[in-house]
């Protein structure tokens, strides 16, 4: 059984993209307190804000492995390794603290590179899953992947609570300067948008429902592009 679709736009009054981050009340023995925003679309200045706050553990993760060259089957082999450390230590700090966890591309080089985002965020959302930990810890991906409103729909779909989209700030912050901010909003404004329509599609009315959904009727509602 499905859901009927809602129609985005007539419907808004009743469709909400408020998200609470941090672990669920009564899964996480006492530790921390839920911090509710109002989108998952995130800013710098937000990123900075959960960064500082007092109210619920926070800890980033790099996302960047060292790529082996020339080589397919042992760099395939060295992003797998990388992949499960940095799925294994999400779910050590949902098992010690729980709260929100950050997983970050930021800081790519010559000799580091970006593992797959929605490889990334899956595997993590699986491994908690099945140590039993999915509600101890929110996951926040902060990524220069993140262009367009279909990688925000897929990321949030297979597990991240939030999104920040590291290249279109950067990107901004080159083109408009000083206004770069108000540049990103608009970008923000129009991918919730999009967003909401996707939810629409598959009968959702609350971003919380489909976090974490791992339906690929999900992102398959979504035009997408092969590069």
């Amino acid at each position: 059984m499905t859901n009927p679709p809602l129609d985005s736009i007539r419907e808004a009054d009743g469709m909400t993209l408020r998200v609470a981050l941090g672990a669920k009340p009564n899964m996480n023995k006492g530790k921390g307190r839920q911090i509710v925003i109002a989108s998952p679309i995130i800013n710098h200045l937000d990123m900075l804000k959960l960064r500082d706050q007092q109210e619920t553990p926070y800890r980033r993760f790099e996302m960047l492995y060292a790529p082996v060259l020339n080589n397919a089957t042992a760099n395939e082999q060295a992003l797998e390794k990388a992949i499960d450390e940095l799925a294994n230590a999400v779910v050590a700090f949902a098992r010690e603290e729980g709260g929100i966890a950050v997983i970050s591309d930021r800081h790519v080089s010559s000799s580091l590179a970006a593992m797959p985002l929605l490889l990334v965020v899956s595997a993590i959302n699986q491994r908690l899953i099945d140590e039993g930990l999915r509600l101890d810890v929110s996951l926040i991906a902060e990524s220069g992947q993140v262009a367009s409103s279909h990688h925000i729909a897929a990321a949030l779909g297979f597990g991240a609570s939030a999104v920040y989209p590291l290249g279109v700030q950067v990107r901004a912050e080159e083109k408009y300067g000083d206004d770069a901010d108000k540049a990103f909003k608009k970008y923000a404004k129009a991918a919730e948008k999009a967003l909401m329509k996707t939810m629409g599609k598959v009968g959702l009315c609350t971003v919380e429902s489909y976090i974490a959904a791992n339906s690929s009727s999900l992102t398959s509602s979504i035009p997408m592009t092969v590069y």
